[in-house]
């Protein structure tokens, strides 16, 4: 007898976090971290990629039969046709405008080690990150359980963004940015990436911490857990400037509440206060909560695309 499985990956640029899902649980076996080499030629790339689902569908046993493979991918990516649209950014350059999807299931189907342990409902589906967060924490026991309207922020290198409606994602609507993405909001002399982000608390170090140095956010934020008053201004004035860029989205779309995930966000304690009070100034009583864990999150969002139970609203 086989048991379904769902194998889910986080694609990165360095890195690629894999594992399989089944009855809707991450398999801890079948966890693992892989090299992407996302600077392979389109052939190698695509192997690439199957190599990795042939070892995670491995690690899940032999009973183990794929009903489908969900991918996070970076974007700009065609998620609905599965057609990368990455150039120019020194990864995946090789598949640009190349049918991905198609490409991995045609060599899933001719692979010795898969052909055989792919169910007749397989398919392959595509996502942002940050959405298949706001899928995941959406799931019983999630930071977005329960509630009507979430907006989730992933802040790392940069910043993901998505927005929720009953556990269905919103990409398309009046109170909604294009595709639930915030993080091309204009501020000052860029986009809301360049100051939501591990170089936005940086570049304030630099201007407010003057023992900053080469400290990284990390040792900043136990700077400021030791009482530094420095560091603490710094993430105080990160989650005021947070408001100043998001608030107006926000208020479009009035979240009951507010999920923080990302690298970054295990600063949240230094920061979110000052955020939480800036936008309670402006109106906005949203719920703030921070994950417990953002990959695992992600990789059960997965699980939500692939059972269809959070298709995307459009209106």
């Amino acid at each position: 007898m086989t048991t379904p499985a769902l194998v889910a990956f986080d694609v990165g640029g360095t890195q690629t976090k894999a594992a399989a899902i089944v009855n809707g649980t991450i398999a801890e076996a079948t966890a693992g971290h892989y090299e992407t080499q996302a600077d392979l030629a389109a052939g190698p790339m695509i192997a690439r990629f199957v190599d990795l689902f042939a070892d995670v569908l491995a690690k899940a046993g032999p009973e183990a039969a794929a009903d489908g493979w969900g991918l996070a991918f970076p974007g700009p990516f065609d998620y609905e046709d599965g057609i990368s649209r990455i150039r120019g950014l020194g990864k995946f350059d090789a598949l640009y405008g190349l049918p991905v999807g198609r490409l991995l299931e045609e060599a899933l189907r001719t692979d010795e080690r898969t052909r055989g342990r792919l169910t007749p409902r397989f398919r392959i589906a595509f996502e942002n990150d940050a959405a298949l967060f706001g899928l995941g924490e959406s799931a019983p026991g999630g930071a977005a359980e329960g509630a009507g309207r979430v907006v989730c922020l992933t802040i790392g290198t940069g910043l993901g963004s998505c927005f929720l409606e009953n556990g269905r994602l919103v990409k398309q609507r009046d109170d909604v940015p294009p595709n639930g993405w915030l993080y091309t909001v204009p501020y000052q002399a860029g986009i809301a990436d360049d100051y939501i982000s591990r170089r936005g608390i940086l570049q304030l170090a630099g201007e407010l911490v003057p023992q900053a140095g080469r400290l990284d956010v990390r040792e900043l934020a136990g700077l400021a857990d030791a009482g530094d008053k420095d560091a603490r201004g710094l993430f105080a004035r990160f989650g005021r400037r947070m408001a100043d860029i998001l608030l107006p989205s926000l208020l479009r779309f009035r979240p009951d509440r507010i999920v923080l995930g990302g690298q970054i966000s295990k600063s949240a304690h230094r920061f979110a206060p000052a955020f939480r009070e800036a936008a309670s100034l402006a109106g906005l009583q949203a719920d703030i909560r921070v994950s417990r864990d953002t990959l695992a999150s992600t990789l059960l969002g997965v699980y939500g695309l692939m059972k269809g139970s959070a298709n995307s609203e459009k209106n």
